[in-house]
């Protein structure tokens, strides 16, 4: 089994030293690694080295959030294989590894084996250049596939799709993506300004459903995203009203 790795140091999260922490731009690295770098910081703020948003820090880098998702992830793994050969270190982003443990937990737990081979073709089909987060820019052919919803407003449509980056190493990544049609009236500078917005607040649902960003077609904005299959409302009424601890862990983080 993969164990995660923070980006950084290249070395395996563990819960002393190298537990996973949460900057507030949604990225998340080693304790360790974070402390370096906010000892070097010459105020209570931290740039990402990612992404490089500011997070406002304080005292010390003990403030920030665990990466809960991660942290269960290595509870799975220590208790699978409780020698140090049964692991396999991933220094893939965090957030991914922890994405495909909980794909293989709802495998388990319900009927979501469709929706884990999908993410893992997926993950499969990806060029080594590709994160956890497709960058749209650089996935310019988007082909709809089939309308799998309505909005509640007129010319809203939800779209299974298919994105695609050019150049010699092509990759396809499956998507859903909502197409919502600009008329006359439409401010395009406003709308763009708040689907950036959204894009960075989402960084913090992950763990859920991830939004990628937005390309323009045909007189139409398409919102590019991750397919979620089912909801937090759907779980608790198979479960009737309650979620698991791994469900709480993965929709709260």
């Amino acid at each position: 089994m993969k164990v995660p790795c923070c980006s950084v140091c290249q070395t395996r999260y563990n819960e002393e030293e190298r537990v996973p922490l949460l900057l507030q731009c949604g990225h998340g690295f080693c304790k360790e690694c974070l402390s370096k770098m906010f000892s070097a910081s010459p105020d209570t703020t931290l740039p990402c080295p990612r992404c490089r948003h500011v997070s406002l820090v304080g005292n010390s880098v003990q403030a920030l959030r665990k990466n809960y998702a991660v942290l269960a992830l290595i509870h799975s793994s220590s208790n699978s294989a409780p020698g140090p050969a049964g692991f396999d270190c991933d220094s893939t982003d965090d957030d991914d590894a922890a994405a495909a443990e909980h794909d293989d937990d709802e495998e388990r737990d319900n009927d979501a084996a469709d929706s884990l081979s999908r993410r893992r073709a997926s993950a499969a089909s990806s060029s080594g250049r590709c994160g956890p987060v497709i960058e749209v820019g650089a996935h310019q052919d988007v082909k709809l596939l089939r309308r799998i919803g309505e909005g509640r407003r007129a010319g809203v449509e939800m779209w299974a799709a298919v994105i695609s980056g050019g150049g010699t190493g092509r990759c396809r990544h499956p998507v859903a993506v909502k197409k919502v049609a600009v008329t006359e009236e439409t401010s395009v500078d406003w709308v763009l300004g708040q689907l950036e917005n959204l894009r960075r607040a989402s960084m913090w649902c992950r763990n859920v459903c991830t939004f990628h960003g937005f390309t323009r077609m045909e007189g139409s904005l398409c919102l590019v995203m991750d397919r979620c299959y089912g909801s937090v409302q759907s779980e608790m009424q198979r479960n009737e009203g309650r979620l698991t601890l791994e469900q709480i862990l993965r929709f709260c983080s």
